[in-house]
């Protein structure tokens, strides 16, 4: 970016440069470099809470007669759930839940190793699964003042942990029920992520707090849904939203540039498409009014 006066004045791809009066940076929440180069430049971030956790998996059939008492409902694509949970130190909640969906990688850098999950519009594959994460605030969580960049530090190296282990891109696993008593061995089951599975700890490699908050509500979870102990629980979940917010004055303009506005997921305050949406019409007409 090329600044003047605290504006900038152009920005530059690999190809070309872009002047203008006005910038929206609308990034994911997975944009670490980007908020390192407004950092450089003077913008500011704080941490913010966000969630941490892993992702479940089991047949959808199961889930169906869990739900609905039955395999199948006429016209009815497949059975969904949504869980909370307070047993442990922190709260838990299953979060994007996929019926009849899969498991997939989703590392935004190099050498990290990330889990998601997604369901095709018939939503009529084998398994279903969720993200079950805990709620974390890291100064909370690590008794200590967090400054944004060793929030994002501090995902970073979990994430590499996860890629570490397992040298690659396959999921670490182990079965639900070994996870809630935090013992055994689980053999690799038939799954939908297609990067293949390593068996672990997993309740080792989540951070203290995190793991033992999980496993108490895994728990919970197996006693409203009947047979959700015989799932398996896999990988990292680290994408749920940023760990760090935009600060902002005037509307969506980042603090430190007189004409850089942060909106999106990325900006650490929208939560999805719509909220995302909603924001950049709000951007535009702020502009406009500008203009």
């Amino acid at each position: 970016m090329e600044i003047v006066d605290n504006k900038v004045a152009s920005v530059f791809s690999a190809s070309r440069e872009y002047p203008g009066d006005h910038f929206v940076f609308a990034t994911g929440h997975s944009a670490y470099d980007t908020y390192r180069m407004l950092m450089k430049y003077g913008g500011r971030f704080r941490i913010k809470n966000f969630a941490i956790g892993s992702r479940v998996e089991h047949s959808q059939i199961l889930i169906n007669k869990a739900q609905w008492g039955v395999e199948q409902l006429p016209g009815v694509k497949a059975a969904e759930y949504r869980l909370t949970g307070r047993s442990g130190e922190l709260p838990v909640y299953t979060f994007c839940m996929c019926p009849g969906g899969k498991i997939v990688p989703a590392a935004a850098f190099e050498k990290t190793n990330i889990v998601n999950g997604m369901s095709l519009y018939k939503r009529n594959g084998t398994f279903a699964n969720a993200a079950v994460v805990a709620a974390v605030n890291l100064t909370n969580l690590l008794k200590k003042e967090i400054e944004a960049e060793e929030a994002m530090e501090w995902v970073e190296k979990l994430e590499e942990s996860f890629y570490s282990f397992t040298r690659g891109y396959s999921a670490p696993f182990c079965s639900i029920r070994n996870f809630m008593d935090r013992k055994g061995s689980t053999p690799a089951p038939e799954t939908s992520y297609p990067m293949g599975l390593t068996e672990a700890p997993l309740w080792e490699m989540l951070p203290p707090g995190i793991a033992e908050s999980i496993s108490a509500s895994l728990k919970d979870f197996s006693g409203k849904i009947k047979g959700y102990e015989t799932g398996i629980i896999m990988g990292l979940e680290s994408k749920t939203s940023s760990p760090i917010q935009a600060v902002r004055e005037n509307g969506s303009r980042l603090t430190g540039f007189g004409n850089l506005y942060m909106i999106g997921e990325g900006s650490g305050y929208s939560g999805g498409i719509i909220s995302s949406a909603v924001e950049g019409v709000k951007t535009a007409m702020e502009i406009i009014e500008k203009s």
